[in-house]
């Protein structure tokens, strides 16, 4: 009778190898997803901010009355039209970015336009990834 010995194992020699090349993919592949995840906050934060740019002139053409973008140094987003807060984020505890101001508010007349002294930069940034957001004094946003 011819046997002939079957290999149905792996040898240590194969773990090592195996778990060497894991450790090399998971090297390469862990700076780039840090990378990603700091692009993807930045960008959802750089959202955040253009929607309440957006919401505060919507508010003060809607309701014929003066409305503010307000951004405080702790990183909460606010749009104030009168007594009401339409809209409300907290872009450093939802995001986790770090928030640069040239002014911390702007106000919409009720035609919409920016009422006030000039433009405004806005930087939001996590890690090595920063996005700027710029209105001009008509309300025009450019980012």
């Amino acid at each position: 009778m011819n046997y002939r010995a079957t290999h149905t194992g792996s040898t240590l020699v194969e773990l090592v190898l195996t778990l060497a090349m894991m450790g090399v993919v998971t090297a390469i592949a862990i700076p780039s997803i840090v990378t990603m995840t700091d692009r993807m906050k930045v960008l959802g934060a750089r959202q955040d901010v253009v929607l309440g740019l957006w919401a505060a002139r919507n508010a003060a053409a809607t309701r014929g009355d003066f409305a503010s973008f307000v951004l405080h140094p702790n990183g909460e987003l606010a749009v104030i039209a009168g007594a009401d807060t339409v809209f409300r984020r907290n872009l450093v505890a939802s995001r986790g970015v770090a928030v640069m101001v040239t002014r911390d508010s702007i106000t919409y007349a009720p035609t919409g336009l920016g009422y006030g002294a000039a433009n405004t930069r806005i930087v939001v940034s996590r890690g090595r990834r920063a996005d700027t957001i710029t209105t001009s004094r008509l309300g025009r946003v450019s980012f």
